[in-house]
C-alpha cells in the first residue's frame, strides 16, 4: 500500500462559501441603520469582522489554488510572478496552515 497526499476540495468551497455568504451579510451591518433596516451586530464590530474575513478569504482563495496546482501570478493575475505579495511573510506561512486543515492521506494499492 501507498500512501498519497489529497486535498478535501469540496470542503474547501463550502468553507469558502460559507464566509463569502458572511462577508455580504458583514458589509450591510456596516452601513446606516436606515438602509439595512434591524442591525444585529454594531458597526464598528462588522467593520473589523469583515477586515479580517477579507484577509482570511484571501488566505483560503490562495491555499485552494495552490492545492489545484495553480501559481501565485495564476491566482491573483493583477500581479506578476516575480515580487508576488502572497511570497512574502506571513502569507506562505497561513498558506501552509489552511493547506494543512484540509489534507487527507489515502492509500492507494501499489501495482506490481
Amino acid at each position: 500500500m501507498e500512501t498519497i497526499v489529497k486535498f478535501d476540495y469540496k470542503k474547501m468551497k463550502e468553507d469558502i462559501k460559507t464566509k463569502a455568504e458572511e462577508q455580504k451579510f458583514l458589509k450591510n451591518q456596516r452601513k446606516a441603520v436606515k438602509i439595512i433596516g434591524e442591525r444585529v451586530i454594531p458597526a464598528k464590530d462588522a467593520a473589523y469582522k469583515h477586515m479580517t474575513n477579507r484577509e482570511d478569504l484571501r488566505i483560503m482563495y490562495a491555499a485552494y489554488g495552490v492545492a489545484r496546482g495553480k501559481s501565485y501570478s495564476q491566482i491573483e493575475n493583477h500581479y506578476p510572478e516575480e515580487g508576488h505579495p502572497l511570497k512574502d511573510n506571513p502569507f506562505p506561512l497561513r498558506i501552509e496552515r489552511v493547506l494543512a486543515k484540509y489534507k487527507m492521506l489515502v492509500e492507494v494499492p501499489t501495482v506490481e
